[in-house]
């Protein structure tokens, strides 16, 4: 992975500070693992995936990291999967948009009154039905659950090796295999959620169900 440049580091540090109350200081790899609460392979990890440094340890030199560097390294990779979502969300909010009468990318304030009164006629329409018959579900609905179980199952398969190798006396090339399983398990399970709306678009010209899909 290619190095960030200094400014590169700076905007990340603006982007994402650290948390109140927590001083900005130079750590080594152990005490930065214990600062964040996860372990020596986990931060070794990190590093090699592109973390800043300040110096690369080895021939009798100490790692030296950056506090503030290294925590807005860490938030600007969750912040990108949060990202990604959130424009997931707002394309298929432009498409729902676009089948009632709008044009993408438009926002309801953007639109003529009689047009928002058409949307927001079809958005009763469509939740009427949905109540009616009981058998079908939104996709916000699916997406947003689909979201806070692939959230779940991230968080915990990224917690998993710190958790288990506090548990247990680990080899180093052990810890790291299991890091690399839980990344497969978390890149399975998005790959399988993107899948699965790849292969159900929303189609136009479907009367009432555009929106709908069953259960």
């Amino acid at each position: 992975m290619s190095e960030l440049t200094e400014s590169e580091i700076q905007a990340l540090c603006e982007r994402h500070p650290l948390p109140e109350g927590v001083e900005d200081c130079v750590m080594s790899r152990e005490e930065l693992a214990e600062t964040l609460q996860v372990s020596l392979n986990t931060v070794s990890s990190w590093l090699s995936k592109g973390m800043p440094m300040l110096q690369e340890g080895g021939a009798g030199k100490a790692y030296e990291l950056q506090l503030s560097a290294c925590w807005a390294w860490r938030q600007a990779q969750r912040a990108e999967e949060d990202s990604r979502t959130e424009k997931v969300r707002r394309a298929q909010a432009a498409m729902r948009l676009a089948l009632v009468g709008g044009t993408s990318g438009n926002s309801m304030e953007a639109l003529d009154p009689k047009t928002r009164r058409e949307i927001l006629a079809a958005q009763i329409e469509q939740e009427r039905f949905q109540r009616e018959r009981n058998q079908l579900m939104r996709r916000d609905d699916v997406h947003e659950t689909f979201e806070l179980v692939y959230g779940i199952i991230r968080d915990r398969m990224n917690a998993a090796p710190d958790l288990i190798e506090r548990k247990n006396a680990l080899e180093p090339k052990v810890v790291q295999e299991l890091i690399d399983a839980c990344d497969d398990v978390v890149a399975d399970v998005r790959g399988a959620i993107d899948r699965f709306w790849r292969e159900r678009p929303v189609r136009e010209g479907v009367s009432e169900r555009r929106d709908l899909f069953d259960a």
